[in-house]
């Protein structure tokens, strides 16, 4: 069994990098990969630290959850047996505290405009933390204070804030859709960048995002020669849309990839190496990544 979506306290997650790899070694994980979003700041520790790196003993895979923009849609892809050192430099430098904090603020910013030019009614005078809050997540709140606004909305994007995100960001008619290339690169930057420090690019959860057919955009993007592979198991896919994907992998000869996207305590039903017990990946998918295990 793997597992090559994880997160830690080093994005989003809520378990240390140390208590990750004693969760991994305890169930037995045959091969790891921390992914944490627009870092790779765990296997800079685990090289750091003689304990850390004796804590899992099974196989390591370097990785990191980018966030890009394609064709104006942001998606997430994930990065994998990259050059460690240039590659988490770039990631310190283009995303450090300071830059994700005037981002951030530019994207609430953009949100408080569209709403009021579209009459979407909002808290007067509505603040914003960048320290602790997404700028969705604020205008998700406060705009379902207001009964108006549900004529702006489906049901779905009304009473589910993930949905509502998810929407927001890949729908360009949605009420609220904004450009997120203004503040992250490309896919093709991403791709052009991983590929110069010998990484592999996979495209993330592809059915989270909400868009009218998945595999169509897939196409567009393997048509341009963006990505290496596929995530094909993910915690939140139907064992059907695992078989689509594992089919279209083999098809288009691309390489598969798959895991929990575990986050600790965060969402504590979608267990590390098994999802929502949905999940037992064989190590065989990643048998012609020809990778460099840390």
């Amino acid at each position: 069994m793997i597992d090559l979506h994880t997160h830690t306290t080093n994005s989003d997650g809520t378990w240390s990098t140390k208590q990750l790899l004693e969760k991994a070694e305890t169930i037995g994980l045959e091969v790891l990969s921390i992914t944490d979003h627009d870092t790779a700041k765990s296997y800079i520790e685990i090289e750091n630290d003689k304990k850390l790196k004796n804590i899992y003993s099974g196989k390591l895979i370097i990785g990191s959850e980018l966030n890009c923009t394609f064709e104006g849609i942001k998606i997430e892809v994930l990065a994998y047996d990259f050059d460690l050192h240039p590659v988490q430099e770039w990631l310190d430098n283009y995303y450090s505290l300071e830059k994700n904090k005037e981002r951030l603020i530019r994207e609430f910013e953009d949100f408080v405009n569209i709403c009021n030019r579209k009459k979407i009614k909002i808290e007067e005078n509505l603040k914003y933390n960048p320290e602790i809050e997404y700028p969705v997540d604020v205008i998700y709140h406060s705009i379902i204070k207001f009964q108006q606004n549900k004529k702006f909305f489906t049901s779905e994007q009304w009473n589910n804030k993930e949905i509502f995100f998810r929407t927001c960001t890949v729908d360009k008619s949605f009420p609220l859709y904004r450009d997120f290339s203004k503040q992250m690169p490309t896919l093709k930057d991403i791709s052009k960048f991983i590929h110069i420090h010998n990484g592999k690019i996979f495209l993330a959860h592809l059915y989270q995002y909400n868009l009218n057919n998945h595999i169509e955009f897939l196409d567009q993007i393997i048509n341009k020669n963006l990505i290496d592979g596929v995530e094909v198991y993910h915690s939140s896919f139907t064992k059907e849309q695992t078989n689509t994907l594992i089919n279209y992998c083999q098809d288009k000869k691309l390489l598969m990839s798959g895991g929990s996207d575990c986050h600790g305590e965060k969402k504590k039903e979608r267990r590390l190496g098994i999802g929502y017990g949905n999940l037992n990946i064989d190590k065989k998918i990643i048998e012609n990544w020809n990778v460099k295990y840390n």
